[in-house]
This record gives structure tokens, C-alpha cells and sequence, in this order.
């Protein structure tokens, strides 16, 4: 009696046996194992999960990443990012509202709100607040919001608010800077 046996074959770190994703290449061997029984053993590459997540070609290099505790005004081209006086940085916390929410603003760049979900990068940052950013506008932003800006020197920056602290009156971010673009 003669036969095919096929067996699928998923390896750590790649997706579970038997799934293709359209960037993912196959690759296909066949052994005779007896006389009888051939086994076709079949290994998947795949790309990066989410692509958005990747880094594209010719992306600029993140300049500084890291939390900071924000209270009043914040300069973003400082490395690390430095506290100014009112009105001279790129970022400031206005103040906590009532429902724990960091009310943001800036006077030097115009702030974007990040859609929920999203994760953009920094060409993304930089086309959300060229063209959905407000200049003077307050932002409330409760833990786990973000928005994009572009800093007084041209940098993209993403800012993730972490936690809201009302008693202490100030906010825990994470930010993300990235190198200017040419």
C-alpha cells in the first residue's frame, strides 16, 4: 500500500502550524522515509506580525525614548527632555481634571490626538499633527492616550500619558522623539 503522509511543521518564534500570512514565504521538502511513505514536511517565514510595528526603510532613528513626570512646560529637543519656563516648551500638562484626565497644550506645536489602537511612527506622527494638530488647544487625555506633535526644532514625538496622578497634580508619560528628517 502506498501512501502520502503530510505533516506540517510551525517553529518557535513563527506562526502555529498551518498558518500563512501573505508576507510569509513556504518552503517544501519531500523525503522518501520507506518504500512506501513519503512525507511532505512544509516551514513558514513570516514577517513581523504588524507590519505598522516594523520600522520602514529610511525611517529616522528615535533621537530619545523614555518616561518622564510632567508638571508644567517640557522641552522635548533637551536630551534628556528638560523642564522650561510656561510657554517655552513643546509640551505642558495645563492641568488634572476632575475625571483624572491630563489636560495637555502647547503654544509651540500643534498637538494630534491618536486615534485609539494606533501606534503611529514617526512619518505617521508627523502627517497627524500637520493635519489634524491644534496649536493652543487643550487636550484631555485619561492613561493609555496618546498624541503626536512635531517639537519647536522639527522633531516628530509621540507621547503616551501612563498614569494621571491628582494629588500630586502631575502625569507620568512615555515619549517617543525621533531624529528630524531631511
Amino acid at each position: 500500500m502506498t501512501g502520502v503522509v503530510t505533516f506540517l511543521v510551525g517553529f518557535i518564534g513563527l506562526p502555529a502550524a498551518g498558518v500563512n500570512s501573505p508576507a510569509s514565504s513556504v518552503e517544501t521538502a519531500t523525503a522518501t522515509i520507506t518504500a512506501t511513505t513519503t512525507a511532505t514536511v512544509t516551514a513558514t517565514a513570516s514577517a513581523p506580525s504588524d507590519a505598522s510595528d516594523a520600522p520602514a526603510s529610511g525611517s529616522p532613528a528615535v533621537r530619545w525614548s523614555g518616561s518622564l513626570l510632567v508638571s508644567g512646560d517640557f522641552d522635548l529637543d533637551a536630551i534628556p527632555p528638560r523642564a522650561v519656563l510656561p510657554t517655552d516648551g513643546d509640551i505642558a500638562l495645563y492641568q488634572i481634571s476632575a475625571g483624572q484626565e491630563a489636560e495637555l497644550t502647547s503654544v509651540r506645536a500643534s498637538l494630534a490626538v491618536v486615534p485609539a489602537g494606533e501606534n503611529p511612527d514617526s512619518a505617521k506622527c508627523a502627517l497627524l499633527s500637520q493635519t489634524q494638530g491644534q496649536r493652543n488647544a487643550t487636550l484631555p487625555l485619561t492613561a493609555g492616550g496618546k498624541l503626536c506633535l512635531i517639537t519647536n526644532e522639527g522633531r516628530s514625538a509621540l507621547v503616551t500619558v501612563t498614569t494621571v496622578h491628582p494629588q500630586a497634580r502631575n502625569a507620568s508619560l512615555d515619549v517617543i522623539i525621533w531624529q528630524k528628517t531631511d
